[in-house]
């Protein structure tokens, strides 16, 4: 790792080398920060080998903090990670990494909740913008993908459709409330830059009619003389002038797809009972000398209505863990 650098990934394969302050050693006084800077710190159970193992809680060198379940040094089951910046993530990790069911929550206050694959959204889930816009859908490495239904909240309007690598693609239906329940719905097409091109159809299954039509290019738009005076006008324009009744054999489908794979929904807890490690009970603290330097400044006293709610959730899925081997006997 480069000097002075650290990752949001917290390096547990070698806990004593996680950070290199520029400074290297500094002013004596510094000694107690300094160290706390190379290896962060860790309060929990460790297995033969000194690795953290089983439930413990860690500041890491960058300021992060981890509260949850370990597995042969690395975050592994059940745990809720806390960034710097204020982002929280409680969920499933495999080897250190997210994985399984977890919920993500941003400073701007959006959240992501659904399955993660390698620290990356992957399968089902849903994100919840700051504006309380709404995606549900398929993801692939951190971006729509797959079928999926986008919610906008100013207007209530809800867009369904198939989205490759975070591009709206094919076919689409978009349907816009009225009131009482009642609303119409456009099928259409997207082009190759996400605008509704080609052959359209407004359907109001309240009048029992729908209206056929196309979208074509608007020229005022493209000789518009300013930035300005586009944004008044629409890129693209309705054309129709036929009425029909609803023939839904003339609309356009939604594409069809494979389900996407699913990770496993439950945290691996499973060797913390064939380890007949306690999911709960933290014994004494196994620290080097160099850890406890920052004791004396109740260095953890911030984390402890973290650790509460985590040994809550371990309980929980303990009993259930239990409860599944009971059923299988």
């Amino acid at each position: 790792m480069n000097k002075g650098s650290y990752s949001d990934v917290e390096d547990e394969h070698n806990n004593t080398h996680e950070y290199i302050p520029e400074d290297e050693y500094g002013e004596e006084t510094d000694f107690a920060y300094d160290a706390l800077s190379v290896i962060g710190a860790y309060k929990g159970q460790r297995n033969s080998n000194g690795e953290r193992h089983g439930f413990g809680k860690a500041i890491l060198p960058n300021g992060d903090a981890y509260v949850g379940t370990y597995k042969n040094g690395h975050r592994h089951g059940r745990g809720q990670y806390r960034f710097k910046n204020g982002t929280i993530y409680q969920g499933c990790y495999r080897e250190g990494l997210r994985h399984g069911k977890g919920v993500m929550r941003y400073p701007d206050n959006s959240k992501y909740e659904g399955y993660w694959i390698d620290n990356k959204k992957d399968g089902t889930g849903v994100f919840k913008f700051k504006n309380n816009d709404k995606f549900s859908g398929s993801w692939k490495s951190d971006m729509k993908h797959g079928l999926g239904t986008y919610t906008f909240c100013k207007t209530g309007a809800i867009l369904k459709g198939m989205w490759l690598n975070d591009k709206k693609v094919k076919n689409f239906q978009v349907f816009y409330p009225i009131s009482d329940g009642t609303g119409f719905t456009f099928h259409g097409t997207w082009d190759d830059n996400e605008m509704v091109s080609g052959k359209g159809y407004f359907v109001f299954e309240h009048l029992k009619c729908m209206q056929s039509g196309t979208y074509v290019e608007n020229p005022f738009y493209e000789n518009a003389k300013s930035v300005e005076l586009q944004n008044k006008i629409c890129k693209s324009l309705w054309l129709s002038n036929e009425i029909l009744p609803i023939i839904s054999g003339m609309l356009p489908c939604l594409p069809k797809t494979r389900s996407v794979a699913r990770v496993r929904s439950s945290c691996d807890t499973s060797f913390l009972i064939a380890d007949k490690v306690s999911a709960v009970d933290v014994p004494s603290p196994t620290m080097s000398r160099v850890e406890m330097y920052e004791h004396g400044d109740d260095l953890w006293a911030e984390m402890e209505d973290l650790e509460t709610e985590l040994k809550l959730n371990l309980q929980e899925a303990d009993s259930n863990s239990s409860s599944y081997h009971e059923q299988e006997e």
